[in-house]
C-alpha cells in the first residue's frame, strides 16, 4: 500500500521561516545600500536566502506519503526523515476527522482533516494529518452520507489494513 496525501498543519513553522528569510533579505539589501557592503558578500547572502526560500517552497507544496507493507508503515515527507512504525510496536490506533474553517479568495469554506494517532507500547505518540478531498455539498455526500465518506478516508483504510495484518503476528 503506497499512498500520497496532503499533510495539514505541519508546514506552519516552515512558512514562518520563509517569511523571516524573505524579510531578512530585504533588510540586508537596505543595509547594503546604506553602508555599501562588498558585492561578493551581498551575493552570497542573497543566494543563501534564495535557496532557503526554494527549499521551503518545495517542502510546503509537496505531498507526503505512507508506505504500508506486511510488517511496518513508513511515513515520508520531502527533505525530512522517514518515520517507521512497526505493527508489533503499536498499542492503539485512533482515526478521527476534524473540520476546520478556511478562507480562500474571500470565501469561507470547510476543510475536513483526517487524523491518525499511533500510540506505541513504549508510550510514544505519532500524529499525522491528511486534508480530505471531499465536498460536503456534493451529490456523493448527499447520497452516501458524510459518515460513509469518512469511512473511505486514506487513514481509515490504513487503520483497517494494519488491524488486519496485526493478528498474524500472534498466531
Amino acid at each position: 500500500m503506497n499512498v500520497k496525501y496532503r499533510s495539514y498543519g505541519e508546514n506552519t513553522p516552515l512558512m514562518t521561516l520563509a517569511g523571516i528569510v524573505a524579510a531578512s533579505s530585504m533588510i540586508f539589501m537596505g543595509i547594503n545600500e546604506l553602508f555599501e557592503i562588498e558585492f561578493a558578500v551581498l551575493w552570497r547572502v542573497l543566494v543563501l536566502h534564495f535557496l532557503l526560500l526554494i527549499a521551503s517552497g518545495i517542502m510546503a507544496y509537496s505531498k507526503s506519503r505512507f508506505i504500508a507493507d506486511d510488517y511496518s508503515v513508513t511515513f515520508t515527507r520531502p527533505l525530512f526523515r522517514n518515520i517507521v512504525i512497526n505493527y508489533i510496536d503499536i498499542d492503539e490506533i485512533t482515526v478521527y476527522t476534524e473540520m476546520h474553517r478556511g478562507r480562500r479568495q474571500h470565501i469561507y469554506h470547510n476543510i475536513y482533516v483526517e487524523v491518525i494517532e499511533f500510540k506505541t507500547i513504549d508510550g510514544k505518540k505519532q500524529v499525522f494529518k491528511n486534508i480530505m478531498d471531499i465536498n460536503p455539498d456534493s451529490h456523493v455526500a448527499a447520497v452516501l452520507g458524510m459518515h460513509k465518506i469518512f469511512e473511505m478516508g486514506k487513514f481509515k483504510i490504513l487503520q483497517k489494513f494494519i488491524e488486519k495484518k496485526k493478528p498474524d503476528f500472534y498466531s
